[in-house]
């Protein structure tokens, strides 16, 4: 059952990433919190306070590569206990006339903490 809740907060995250909704995405995460970019660059964000805001994280996108949306492709249980799961995602990036332009693949770590999944951890090869 962990991982079908697990997941839930994967979706989560897309789903308000593509909402533009700042108060969702960041309840959706576990901190501290981990991000490793596509290279290599690793990012630990203490508290919420100290992660960059999801506008400006879509401002960047929508300028640097015409993103508009983003669509979450598959979800693949790779390690799992009761209280961590380790996920292989794949999620890809469209423009606003759909067509995709990026594809990228990750390791994601979702957790329980105080009886919420939250994501701890994400790397991928996406800048």
């Amino acid at each position: 059952m962990s991982e079908i809740e697990a997941a839930k907060a994967i979706e989560a995250f897309f789903e308000a990433f593509n909402a533009h909704d700042g108060e969702a995405h960041l309840n959706i995460h576990h901190f501290p919190h981990v991000r490793i970019n596509g290279q290599g660059q690793v990012r630990i964000f203490q508290n919420a306070s100290e992660y960059r805001p999801l506008e400006s994280v879509l401002e960047y996108l929508t300028k640097s590569e015409g993103w508009h949306h983003s669509s979450l492709d598959s979800v693949e249980v790779v390690h799992a206990s009761p209280l961590k799961l380790h996920f292989s995602i794949q999620f890809s990036r469209y423009k606003a006339d759909g067509s995709r332009y990026a594809v990228h693949k990750s390791l994601w770590i979702v957790t329980k903490k105080e009886d919420h999944w939250g994501i701890l951890a994400r790397s991928s090869y996406a800048p």
